[in-house]
């Protein structure tokens, strides 16, 4: 098990320097995997990661694998040995599509495809063979009835949000399509998870698109709001008003009261994406923005300052990557810095993918500050795909392929140097030699 961060500066002519990252930890299944995406859904929380992938269920009951990791003090990541199942799913439910890890608390998604209200399946970490004992269920109130529930999972570990934009993958079935979606909002309490209400845009402003992105931090949501996503198979594209992202902030009645709404440039309202990934911390929210149905991404970063929130820059890659159609496509917020993931971005002869962190200059503007490089084989254009944090832990999925021998899948780990000790990018020079620098991992 390695136990540093290798971190190699690589010169060349043509571009600055930059600081690559490698993996502290390979995380693999404890055993066989049945879901052919495992690995594409990630989570960490503390010194515990999750690993999983989309499994449906045909016969119901226990479906899906989780497996989950815990950090030791020797400095090793150890599996539990079994892997937790999501218990009690109907026929023809998928289950374990989204999930969100906090603390000791898991939630997970059921999506039905038969048109009744989809659910989210509640854990709570537990000392069994597992790691986790499944709690309960979320679900939408009685009346409202909610088959995308669920498409959107997020929380701080008391409070959840789940938004009701269909944000399945149903293979050739064409998503439903709510003109008034709303993002539920529950409690969590000694007697399990209570809903609250909901919050929702105005009918007036066409939000068809409201809850396709959150974030949520304590005391604060941030909800975006596309013009458009991507449509389903033989699914034409549907567009609703224009593109937002609204930032709500709990007031000191415990209310959730909006602080701010963010909108794309005036010269870039043709990217109907905007809102579609975010990624916030309690000052800064980076939200991509794509075209859609072309091939422009970008991603936007925008601060809170002293008159409320504000454009703070954009997050471009230096000029040996070339962003594809998903720059961004994954994003987040580690002590300071954003993490940019981008399955189809091209690096020379490389396979594509990338990941990569962001910080603040000494100029103020937001530049590439590392990369994350694995030293293992990872799929096909998949990496990048899946990226999560928690304080300078990254947490990058690494899905199983039989074909390319990446089985049974898992996750890898990286851990990001202090934010004052990254190096910075530096301007080119025909007689820097490659360096190795190792830091010791906390």
């Amino acid at each position: 098990m390695l136990s540093f961060i290798s971190i190699v500066v690589c010169a060349t002519l043509s571009v600055p320097p930059i600081p690559t990252i490698s993996q502290f930890a390979i995380l693999d299944a404890p055993s066989p995997t049945v879901s052919p995406t495992f690995g594409m859904v990630v989570a960490v929380s503390g010194d515990r990661v999750v690993a999983t992938g989309a499994d449906p269920s045909k016969a119901g009951g226990s479906v899906g694998q989780i497996a989950t990791f815990v950090f030791q003090p020797t400095g090793e990541w150890k599996p539990f040995r079994e892997m937790q199942s999501v218990d009690g799913v109907k026929p023809g439910v998928m289950v374990l599509q989204r999930m969100t890890m906090v603390g000791n608390i898991m939630l997970v998604s059921e999506d039905r495809r038969d048109g009744g209200s989809s659910t989210v399946a509640a854990f709570e970490a537990a000392e069994t063979n597992s790691g986790w004992k499944q709690s309960g269920k979320l679900e939408p109130p009685t009346g409202f009835p909610e088959p995308a529930f669920g498409g959107v999972i997020v929380s701080d570990g008391v409070f959840a949000a789940i938004s009701t934009v269909d944000m399945r993958v149903l293979g050739e079935k064409a998503r439903t399509v709510n003109p008034s979606p709303k993002v539920f909002l529950f409690k969590r309490g000694a007697d399990g998870w209570k809903g609250l209400g909901f919050l929702q845009r105005g009918d007036a402003f066409k939000p068809t698109f409201f809850g396709a992105a959150i974030s949520m931090t304590p005391n604060q949501i941030v909800i975006g709001c596309p013009k458009a996503i991507t449509a389903a198979p033989h699914q034409d594209l549907v567009v609703g008003g224009d593109a937002v992202v609204v930032i709500y902030r709990m007031n000191s009645d415990g209310m959730w009261a909006i602080d701010g709404e963010l909108k794309p440039p005036p010269d870039r309202l043709d990217y109907l994406g905007f809102g579609s990934t975010i990624a916030s911390s309690d000052s800064i929210v980076a939200v991509r923005m794509s075209q859609v149905s072309g091939q422009g991404s970008a991603v936007l970063v925008y601060r809170r300052g002293e008159t409320g929130w504000v454009y703070d820059g954009e997050l471009n890659p230096l000029i040996d990557v070339t962003p594809g159609v998903g720059w961004g496509i994954s994003l987040a917020i580690a002590d300071g810095r954003i993490i940019v993931g981008d399955p189809t971005a091209l690096n020379g002869d490389k396979n594509p993918g990338y990941a990569g962190a962001f910080a603040k200059d000494s100029n103020g503007t937001w530049a590439e500050s590392a990369r994350f490089q694995p030293n293992v084989p990872v799929t096909t254009a998949r990496w990048g795909v899946g990226i999560r944090t928690d304080g300078r832990r990254v947490v990058i999925a690494r899905p199983q392929n039989e074909r390319e021998g990446i089985m049974p899948g898992g996750a890898l780990v990286f851990m990001l140097p202090p934010a004052d000790s990254t190096p910075r990018p530096s301007a080119p020079s025909a007689s820097s030699p490659a360096s190795t620098k190792s830091l010791n991992a906390p």
